[in-house]
This record gives structure tokens, sequence and C-alpha cells, in this order.
């Protein structure tokens, strides 16, 4: 998983799950840390922040154009408060939305993948149809790529 992913990276995340429609922003994904979780910031004014304190469930949209590859994630998602986390987190990018590290309104969200499904284009060939088989082993295959599930107890 770790070597699909890379950030800082614009994913689409969706939030309030169990409604139609589903609530969905833009949101930076800051890092992958060492056990696999997905660390945001965020704003404690948000409509995100608000839905996971209803709902903690997440919908992860993650696109690489440039490599050709795709994932979509589920997990669950947590308000973490933590100034040393945050500072290693911290650029100056993120002056545009927050008045520096030590606005009151910063607060960063940890995603516990629970699971990902993938699709990664190998050749330089685009197709409208893929005819995949459907090995045992959960992925999927064709002559102009792969998909398949990710199994987040080993990531």
């Amino acid at each position: 998983m770790r070597d699909l992913i890379t950030t800082p990276k614009i994913v689409m995340m969706a939030t309030r799950l169990d409604k139609i429609p589903f609530s969905i922003c833009p949101m930076t994904l800051q890092e992958m840390d060492e056990q696999g979780d997905l660390w945001f910031v965020s704003s404690k004014e948000s409509g995100h922040f608000k839905d996971i304190d209803t709902d903690n469930r997440v919908q992860l949209i993650y696109t690489d154009e440039p490599n050709s590859t795709y994932i979509s994630m589920y997990g669950n998602a947590t308000h973490i408060v933590n100034e040393n986390k945050i500072s290693e987190l911290w650029h100056d990018g993120l002056n545009n939305w927050f008045k520096g590290k030590d606005d009151p309104n910063l607060v960063l969200l940890n995603v516990n993948m629970e699971s990902a499904f993938y699709w990664e284009r190998t050749t330089d060939s685009l197709v409208s149809f893929f005819a995949y088989t459907t090995p045992s082993d959960g992925k999927e295959s064709s002559e102009t790529g792969h998909k398949g599930y990710v199994n987040m107890q080993n990531h």
C-alpha cells in the first residue's frame, strides 16, 4: 500500500456515508505513518470535522493520474490534538487555511484504514473494457492493468 501512495496528495474524503448524498470534500493527505494510518490537517469548524463527530466512517478516493494508480480506501477517522504531530506535519502552505500552527481551530484527522481497493495500469495502451479473470488471491489482472483488494491486516 505504501508503494502505491505518495504524499502530500489531494484525495477526496467522503463522510456521512449513511446519508444520500454523502458529504465529500478534497483533503490533502499529509502522511502515511509506519502503522499505515493516514494523517490530514483539518479545521474544527469544517463540515467533515462535525460529520466525524457523529459517524467516524470515511471513504477516501486517491488518484495518481501520471502513474495510472487509483485507490478507494475505507476506514475510521479520529480527531487528534497533538502539538508534536502538528509541528511534524506543518508546512507553510497550511497558512492559506490557518493562522499558523497554533491556530485554535487546527486539528489533525487520523484515518485508520480497514480496507482498500486499487486499480493500477501497467502498459501505455488505454482500453475501455477489461476482460478480467478472478484468481483466488483477490487480485484481478488484464493485459492493461491490475486491480485488487488490499488486506489492511497486513499493511
